[in-house]
């Protein structure tokens, strides 16, 4: 009996080590960032960057400028086209409203459609392009530093 609580005692200490050691990591990577509570009116809008002069941007959590976790909200009015371009870090986007035509490559071919709800990452320097026909809002949650460099015709 005495073996089985030490066996017991022992594998709780082994994973009360591991999740310590998890969090302390996380922690240490930045997306620990408390808590955060918004509603979508108490959402601040802002203007978007100069490679999208009609959107604007709302930080959820983070920082995009800086190294560590992000989750960003870009507003494109309707009309809106995103140019060919790529991005340094991984892109992770949820389609919060509206819908995405999604191209890849430097030419607007054979784009996939993402409604309300859809989502799509793409590894960093993927050429890609998109438009949307009426107002969107999507959400990205990734690391940072966030960049959007647009590709011309062969290079970037």
């Amino acid at each position: 009996m005495k073996g089985k609580w030490l066996s017991f005692a022992f594998l709780v200490l082994v994973s009360l080590t591991w999740v310590t050691a998890g969090l302390t990591a996380e922690k240490k990577k930045g997306s620990a960032t408390g808590k955060i509570i918004l509603a979508p009116n108490q959402l601040q809008w802002k203007a978007g960057p100069p490679s999208l002069p009609t959107s604007k941007v709302a930080v959820l959590e983070g920082n995009p400028e800086k190294k560590g976790f992000f989750v960003m909200r870009i507003m494109l009015p309707a009309g809106t086209k995103i140019p060919p371009h790529t991005h340094g870090n991984v892109e992770r986007v949820t389609v919060i409203s509206g819908s995405i035509n999604l191209a890849m490559g430097d030419e607007q071919k054979n784009p996939t459609v993402l409604p309300t709800g859809g989502y799509f990452s793409l590894p960093a320097g993927m050429v890609h392009n998109a438009w949307v026909d009426e107002e969107t809002i999507l959400q990205i949650a990734t690391r940072g530093p966030w960049s959007l460099k647009v590709f011309k015709a062969g290079k970037e």
